[in-house]
């Protein structure tokens, strides 16, 4: 044990893509999606106590107990290598709670990292991912250092992918949570030979995401990818859909909502105009946020 305390950033991602492909015989779905880490993130403090886990969150409605994914973490952690569970951990929130945006998957790898850090254990890559798959579909995606990845399955296998750079993000978060839960067990599958429309021209899934940087350079440009759990939510909630047209009307070269929802983003190549939607919306929202790709 080299150390007693460790701070820890949590950084949440943004889906560029997602389609849902099929049903699984166990309750999950097959999914395709490129996800991006983005600048904003959560903060956490691990430091080694007295007895037992200590799960703090100020000024956050989060729970403080076993129910929040990293409290769940760090019993993981400690049952799989056997040290004794004596850890108080703070975290302090940014990426607002139930949005789409991966805060709650983010903040248990940043533990796991962490603790593994914080111990010493060199536990690898591989014992990191499959303690994280354990916990949620997108926590793996939190443990590797690649900023941009493709994930199959249920989200858990993950793949390297070159993603799009040189622009700006808007994000818009209109104050309500959506439970992901709610949003699959509300999706209605239709086939599993969906096309998807990149730059005016209609593709597989495959060749959709292949050509997914291409949507941000050049002249082909879109105002609309592609979420296959946007119109569940919308469903309910439309004013995730009039976010997404006044992000396209303030000069977003494309917008979606991200994951689950209802986090609504918009790509923007010039920041003089992600300035001026930023603007624009921090007079409408509390949760609204200029960032950067990682």
């Amino acid at each position: 044990m080299s150390m007693s305390e460790l701070n820890i950033e949590a950084p949440a991602k943004i889906n560029l893509f997602l389609a849902v492909l099929d049903k699984r015989t166990d309750g999950y779905h097959n999914i395709s999606s490129v996800m991006q880490k983005i600048d904003l993130a959560d903060s956490i403090n691990l430091r080694i106590g007295r007895q037992g886990i200590q799960l703090c969150c100020p000024s956050s409605s989060l729970p403080a107990n076993s129910s929040n994914l990293a409290w769940r973490a760090a019993k993981s952690f400690f049952e799989f290598t056997g040290i004794p569970d004596n850890l108080r951990i703070t975290l302090y929130k940014k990426i607002p709670i139930a949005a789409g945006l991966g805060g709650g998957s983010s903040d248990a790898a940043a533990v796991l990292v962490g603790l593994d850090k914080l111990y010493g254990t060199g536990l690898g890559s591989e014992t990191l991912l499959s303690l994280a798959a354990k916990l949620g579909a997108d926590v793996p995606f939190f443990i590797v250092e690649e900023p941009t990845a493709l994930a199959t399955g249920t989200g858990t296998e993950l793949s390297p992918f070159s993603g799009p750079t040189g622009y700006w993000l808007v994000l818009v978060n209109p104050g309500f949570a959506v439970p992901t839960r709610w949003v699959y067990e509300n999706l209605i599958l239709t086939t599993g030979n969906k096309s998807y429309s990149l730059g005016g021209s209609l593709h597989s899934v495959d060749n959709c995401i292949s050509l997914l940087g291409s949507v941000f350079t050049g002249n082909q440009t879109s105002h609309t990818l592609f979420n296959d759990l946007e119109d569940v939510t919308i469903t309910k909630y439309p004013e995730i859909l009039k976010i997404n047209d006044t992000l396209n009307n303030e000069g977003a070269i494309a917008s979606l909502m991200s994951g689950s929802g209802p986090t609504v983003f918009g790509v923007f190549k010039e920041y003089p105009l992600a300035q001026n939607a930023f603007a624009f919306f921090q007079n409408l929202y509390r949760d609204v946020f200029l960032v950067n790709p990682l």
